[in-house]
């Protein structure tokens, strides 16, 4: 090669901007320009040759892999060129250390396009989870695969930043040594956060409930959308979103209505004190009957059972459970019961009470004194 360059004529090898040669520029040039090539011929190659070899396979997470990655890879052969042209040109130190600035912003680069494909890479083991979580009974799964990927994204992320903090020249021990003062006000600053990321802890251990269930906790009632490290999405009845944090979790009761298998109906029918002793047994009995038949009712444990002489009312209590949980199921069989109490009512000559008072007057007679 030594012998080559010394055969070339000399204008193409003596020095002529900074020092360098026409031929070194020429050749800087040309690989400038393959790198620009060289995005569109990955993309190409991707999209059409690799894309064909992806389509005659079963599994999908090929076919995410030549999406999502492509785009990533083809900046990261770019600036692989531009990092080849800068060796070429042999840039000047003096009296300003551009090769130095010029290296360095390269290798920079480079490492954030290499982090950007591992992160593409996490996505595409996201949405290869997700599909087998999808296929799965438990719905646990479905809530893990957001913080595995969200936390597989963070290490990559450190892990590239600690990186490129070394092959910049400093030294990561005396970062994390400079950042020892700062220290207990960083941990007093990040207490809450550390509290969420226990609760989220609690949450994914104790399972008290999963995405899609009916919680209420710390008043706040409704439907998980979504778990995540610091913070739990609950959309509530009335549309808005409500995003609780978690600790939350770790210091405050959690009622999950998902979780019964039954819904209770506890309802108290108040009867006019005109109702004889015989009439009130038959309307119980009847009112036994019919929580033993009606239809869309448990058939496990009820009674009816007259339970006060109340202020205006004989009340009887039933108490029963709903074979469905589904709000709208459970106003339904309830909205039935509430009519076959009524005609049960009617049909044994009886009234339903509401409040009244009657007043005695008794005739005295003064007496003057």
């Amino acid at each position: 090669m030594q012998d080559l360059l010394e055969k070339l004529p000399p204008w193409l090898t003596d020095g002529v901007l900074w020092g360098v040669p026409p031929l070194n520029l020429g050749m800087a040039f040309l690989v400038i320009l393959l790198g620009f090539a060289s995005r569109g011929v990955v993309v190409w190659l991707f999209g059409h040759y690799v894309r064909r070899l992806t389509g005659q396979t079963r599994v999908q997470w090929d076919d995410d892999l030549v999406r999502l990655v492509p785009t990533p890879l083809s900046w990261a052969a770019q600036i692989g060129f531009w990092y080849l042209a800068a060796q070429l040109l042999r840039l000047p130190e003096e009296p300003v250390t551009i090769k130095t600035y010029v290296f360095q912003g390269l290798q920079v680069a480079l490492a954030v396009t290499l982090c950007w494909t591992v992160m593409r890479l996490v996505d595409v083991l996201a949405l290869f989870l997700g599909r087998a979580s999808a296929g799965t009974e438990s719905r646990l799964d479905d809530q893990l695969v957001p913080l595995i990927r969200k936390s597989l994204k963070l290490i990559v992320v450190i892990t590239f930043g600690v990186t490129i903090v070394q092959n910049l020249g400093y030294s990561v021990t005396s970062v994390l040594a400079s950042l020892g003062v700062g220290g207990l006000a960083l941990a007093l600053a990040a207490q809450d956060t550390v509290a969420n990321v226990f609760g989220s802890v609690v949450v994914f251990t104790d399972r008290p409930f999963q995405v899609g269930d009916w919680i209420e906790v710390g008043g706040i009632e409704g439907t998980v959308e979504e778990v995540g490290f610091r913070t739990t999405r609950v959309r509530r009845f009335d549309k808005s979103l409500v995003t609780l944090p978690n600790q939350t979790f770790s210091s405050s009761p959690i009622t999950n209505h998902s979780s019964r298998p039954i819904r209770r109906i506890d309802m108290t029918v108040g009867l006019t004190y005109e109702s004889t002793a015989d009439q009130l047994e038959k309307v119980i009995e009847d009112f036994r009957e019919l929580v033993k038949s009606l239809e869309g009712l448990h058939r496990g444990f009820s009674f009816v059972h007259l339970v006060n002489f109340g202020a205006s009312s004989l009340d009887v209590r039933i108490y029963c459970f709903t074979e469905s949980t589904v709000w709208t199921a459970y106003l339904g069989v309830q909205e039935k019961l509430m009519l076959e109490v009524m005609r049960v009512v009617q049909r044994n000559g009886l009234e339903l009470a509401f409040p009244t008072r009657t007043v005695y007057l008794r005739d005295e007679k003064w007496k003057e004194s």
